[in-house]
C-alpha cells in the first residue's frame, strides 16, 4: 500500500480516510450522477476504493475523481454563459465566441501540441460546416503560461486548479496572461487545498 501523503496534518483527510477504509471497501461502487446533465445528456460515474486510495496517496488522479469533482465546479461564482469550456489533455479554455483557444500545458512551458492543435481546428471546421453556418473559421491560438508541475502523477491537481482559478476569475485571467501569477509551480498549500476540497467532496457521496 502506498504512503498516505500529509494525512496527519489534516482532519479532513482523516476523516476521509476512516470513512473510506470503514465504508467503500464493503460495495463494489459507489453510483454517482452528474448533476443536471453536466455533460448535455444523463451520465454516471462510479468510484472505487481505488479512486479513494488515489485521492489519500496523492497519486495520479483518476478519471473517475476528476469527472465527479466537476459537478462541484459547475456551481462556481462565475454566472452565466460565458463561452468558455474545458478540454483534456493538457488544457484547451476555448472561448468560442471569439473562437480563441487557451493552451495550458503543466507538463512543459514549450510550444503547442501541434498534433492536438490540428484535431482541434480540425474539429471547428466540421462543427461550423455541420451546423450550416458560412462563417469563415479561424482560430486564435494562445499558449498561457503557467506552473509547471514537478513530476509526472500531479497533473489532475494542476488541471482543476487551473480550471478553478479560470471559474473564479473569468476568462481575463488568461487574457491577462496571469494564471501563473509568477510561479514556477504551485506551492504544497494551494495543491493541499484542493486536496482537501476534493476529498471532503468525493466522501460526500458516500451516504447519499
Amino acid at each position: 500500500m502506498k504512503t498516505r501523503i500529509r494525512i496527519k496534518k489534516s482532519s479532513i483527510l482523516k476523516m476521509t480516510a476512516m470513512i473510506a477504509d470503514g465504508q467503500v471497501t464493503k460495495v463494489d461502487s459507489i453510483k454517482v450522477q452528474s448533476e443536471n446533465n453536466l455533460f448535455g445528456y444523463d451520465s454516471y460515474t462510479y468510484l472505487t476504493w481505488d479512486d479513494f486510495e488515489a485521492v489519500l496517496t496523492m497519486d495520479e488522479l483518476t478519471r473517475a475523481v476528476i469527472v465527479v469533482f466537476f459537478n462541484k465546479m459547475k456551481y462556481s461564482p462565475l454566472e452565466g454563459d460565458h463561452g468558455i469550456c474545458f478540454v483534456n489533455p493538457a488544457l484547451i479554455s476555448p472561448s468560442t465566441r471569439k473562437d480563441t483557444f487557451y493552451y495550458l500545458d503543466s507538463l512543459s512551458s514549450g510550444d503547442f501540441n501541434m498534433q492536438l492543435k490540428q484535431i482541434v481546428d480540425l474539429s471547428m471546421v466540421l462543427y461550423t460546416t455541420q451546423s450550416g453556418s458560412n462563417k469563415r473559421v479561424k482560430q486564435n491560438w494562445v499558449n498561457v503560461m503557467c506552473p509547471v508541475q514537478p513530476g509526472y502523477t500531479e497533473c489532475g491537481y494542476y488541471m482543476l486548479r487551473f480550471i478553478k482559478g479560470i471559474l473564479e476569475e473569468g476568462i481575463e485571467v488568461l487574457v491577462k496572461d496571469n494564471l501563473k501569477d509568477g510561479k514556477v509551480e504551485y506551492t504544497t498549500d494551494v495543491i493541499d487545498e484542493i486536496h482537501e476540497e476534493l476529498s471532503e467532496f468525493v466522501t460526500g457521496f458516500i451516504y447519499r
